[in-house]
């Protein structure tokens, strides 16, 4: 009976605490002027100049700035990017603990004359995720074209202002009250939190075979295979999708078959497997991030796999590297590669820098050149012509 008491009383006395935890918005906003706008819009499509960086609600940011517009802009257009900064100080490139479940707002504004956003060029959105991956950018790509800002007003003395506002939510402190009182308990509303998709990771850990079964091996040669899904295949790349239909039509129905081979020629199985990780991904494998001439090497190559299985935002990307990349002893072999493989913009860069005082000598003198002059002429012919222009 002594010991029965005891316990009911212990049940009915309980621990009490309080606690609250405090949002508030932080928002913050950062004014970049372009000075010299005349000569940043014969700058090359896809130059990009970064702001210094500057801090702005709580974390550390720079603005990329592209006079002629990223790969997707329209003509005429400039685009605009914000990307975090954290790193620069040591830190990784992330938000904060307390932020990083939460997206960020950013507004890019042009300014008129008396430094107010001109709502009509004015450009926002609410749901952006910094921590998705390294190194990522939010912004538009079709922030406002030249003609319009010259209608504007805002151009004067050859600049511009862009206002750049940052708006985010963060946890502060919490203040615990304790009390052992007698009580009943009362459970704290629960606050769901739905995290950045990590589709990617999932679909990533199946092409590493962590989950399931493949039942298609890619035979690279050399003795490299991969283990893959015909599914997802056949979705991403209609010629895999046609391979893929072909091979089951031939081996027919009856009895019991093991994985469908797809023997692949003239890829490289570092490529191959590169490229796997794109079609499962939907990002680039970590190896792109290689010395610079290293990654120029391996994005002509993954372009030119990506052109062959028809995986088109695949071969912007790479396109896009090499459009960055553009230098005296690259440039003849990424305008042939653009040639090609009817890659415009890489083509028009090219062609644009070699059209540069002084360029055209320097990249006639190279190795890589001399090599692709005696298998593609055409290309000789075109630069003689610049020349002569």
């Amino acid at each position: 009976m002594v010991i029965t008491s005891l316990l009911s009383a212990a049940a009915r006395r309980c621990s009490r605490s309080a606690s609250a935890i405090v949002r508030r918005e932080v928002t913050g906003f950062h004014d970049l002027t372009i000075d010299g706008c005349a000569a940043s819009r014969k700058s090359s499509k896809l130059r990009s100049v970064a702001s210094p960086t500057f801090e702005a609600a709580g974390h550390r940011w720079r603005i990329w700035f592209y006079p002629r517009g990223r790969l997707w802009a329209r003509p005429g257009a400039m685009s605009v990017y914000l990307e975090l900064a954290n790193g620069d100080s040591g830190a990784a490139d992330r938000l904060d603990e307390d932020d990083d479940d939460d997206p960020v707002e950013i507004r890019f504004s042009l300014l008129d004359q008396d430094g107010n956003p001109l709502p009509k060029h004015t450009r926002s959105k609410s749901d952006y995720f910094f921590n998705v991956w390294p190194m990522c950018k939010g912004g538009f790509a079709n922030f406002v074209k030249w003609k319009d800002v010259e209608e504007s007003g805002c151009l004067k003395d050859d600049r511009i202002t862009i206002r750049c506002d940052i708006m985010l939510s963060r946890n502060y402190s919490e203040d615990v009250v304790d009390d052992d009182d007698d009580c009943a308990a009362a459970a704290a509303p629960a606050r769901v939190v739905v995290p950045p998709s990590d589709l990617h990771e999932h679909l990533g850990g199946l092409l590493r075979r962590e989950h399931g079964t493949t039942d298609v091996t890619i035979d690279a040669g050399g003795g490299a295979t991969y283990g893959a899904h015909g599914s997802l295949l056949a979705v991403r790349s209609p010629v895999f999708a046609a391979e893929l239909a072909a091979a089951t039509k031939k081996s027919g129905s009856g009895g019991i078959r093991g994985p469908t081979i797809i023997k692949v020629e003239g890829i490289e199985p570092r490529m191959m497997k590169a490229m796997l990780h794109f079609i499962y991904t939907d990002t680039l494998p970590p190896e792109m991030a290689a010395e610079q001439e290293e990654e120029v090497a391996m994005a002509r190559s993954l372009l030119a796999a990506a052109a062959r299985y028809k995986l088109d935002r695949l071969k912007l990307v790479c396109e896009e590297k090499l459009c960055e990349r553009i230098g005296v002893d690259t440039v003849a072999g990424n305008l042939a590669l653009a040639r090609q493989h009817g890659c415009q913009v890489l083509a028009a860069v090219c062609m644009e820098f070699i059209a540069r005082p002084g360029n055209l000598k320097a990249v006639t003198e190279t190795h890589e050149f001399h090599k692709i002059k005696a298998s593609s002429p055409g290309l000789f012919i075109d630069l003689l012509m610049k020349k002569l222009a």
